[in-house]
């Protein structure tokens, strides 16, 4: 994946862009099937976020990226906030995403520890989710 193809996934999954109805935050406002499908849209976004951190995107990052960005997090604490189903993997979700932006801007050396570790972390949250 390249930077341009990383930013516009990401462009997709904060409903920015014509394809909106692919992304995350359309997922959170208007519902999705399962966990699985949640999931999936939610490990494309931090695997954007990878490709970005190796294209060195984050040093001086533009305006759009960080709107984005917050349009995420923003629809994910709406969806958490109206406790619907699932509200507790989205929470994880949200976490994960804030601490791995932090990381990012903080420029630590390892920014991507809480998403790659996220489903050891959080297994009982997400167990508990996939059994209902």
């Amino acid at each position: 994946m390249t930077k341009q193809e990383a930013r516009i996934k990401i462009s997709v999954h904060s409903g920015k862009t014509e394809n909106f109805s692919d992304g995350y935050r359309y997922a959170l406002r208007y519902g999705f099937s399962d966990t699985q499908e949640i999931q999936q849209k939610f490990d494309e976004l931090l695997i954007c976020l990878k490709v970005l951190k190796e294209d060195s995107s984050f040093v001086g990052m533009d305006r759009d990226l960080l709107f984005n960005l917050n349009e995420i997090l923003w629809g994910s604490i709406l969806y958490i906030n109206s406790q619907k189903t699932d509200y507790r993997i989205v929470g994880v979700f949200a976490e994960v995403l804030s601490e791995t932006l932090f990381s990012i801007l903080e420029n630590t050396e390892n920014p991507f520890e809480a998403f790659d570790n996220y489903k050891e972390n959080y297994n009982n949250i997400l167990c508990e989710v996939t059994k209902k």
